[in-house]
């Protein structure tokens, strides 16, 4: 009796000292180490985590397609799940509502739109020549092919995604916001702009850039010459010298 309950004792603590083994050791659990159930497992989950993200990246190409279309949101999930090849089954698998899909959507473009202002920004050290080079070049943006359905998704999307899903949307924006961010701050720490918050100052400007990416979007103005009406207008409001717009990049004297 006595070693019938010493044996059920040994099994009852087997998975805690698992466990607590896991815990104090965990480089331990290597791909050696691990049993046959856990290398099947984790392959079998990267086979579906990789299909899964395959459909998930069809389905916002699908809706970056019909964007480009519709010069903005106006289309129906009904039509992503078939642009992509996939049922309408398939897409709520993956993305419970619409503004899911527009969050993804730009998200990704926010990406490439920051990796495109990043190659701009290569070579300009000045910190306000860096700035003005963002804002022209956020405007340049709508000039790219595949960007016009961006465009309007975000400029007419905005206002409703900032009140139904406000952390969502800022962390779909934030490549592209955090880049704008970067370029304020370091303005501020060499003493060319004057701002008591970068990041809510940069929103803020976004914001004003967003209108008037939405009237170039409505063919109410010309890109090239809003955006350096802007740059002014804005530079001015982030406590910059009217007429001043770059710095020397030998002396750091204003110019």
């Amino acid at each position: 009796m006595a070693r019938k309950r010493a044996r059920s004792l040994s099994l009852q603590g087997r998975p805690e000292r698992r466990i607590l083994r896991g815990m104090a050791f965990p480089s331990v659990a290597t791909e050696a180490s691990s049993t046959w159930q856990d290398r099947a497992l984790r392959r079998s989950l990267d086979h579906v985590r990789g299909r899964s993200l395959d459909r998930m990246t069809l389905m916002v190409a699908a809706a970056r397609d019909l964007a480009n279309e519709t010069g903005g949101a106006a289309f129906t999930v009904v039509q992503v799940a078939q642009r992509a090849g996939f049922s309408l089954k398939v897409f709520y698998r993956y993305f419970a509502s619409k503004d899911e899909l527009l969050l993804a959507l730009i998200e990704e473009d926010s990406r490439l739109g920051a990796d495109l202002l990043v190659e701009q920004l290569v070579g300009i050290t000045g910190p306000v020549e860096r700035l003005r080079s963002y804002v022209e070049g956020l405007f340049g943006l709508l000039t790219h092919p595949g960007a016009v359905g961006y465009a309007g998704v975000l400029v007419r999307e905005y206002r409703r995604l900032s009140e139904s899903n406000p952390d969502e949307l800022r962390v779909a924006l934030e490549p592209i916001v955090g880049l704008f961010v970067d370029q304020l701050a370091a303005a501020v720490d060499a003493g060319l702009a004057r701002v008591d918050d970068a990041p809510r100052a940069a929103e803020t400007v976004f914001v004003v850039l967003l209108n008037g990416i939405n009237d170039v979007t409505a063919g109410r103005a010309e890109p090239k010459e809003l955006a350096t009406w802007l740059w002014q207008f804005c530079w001015s409001g982030l406590g910059g010298t009217p007429g001043v717009d770059h710095v020397d990049n030998q002396e750091g004297e204003r110019l």
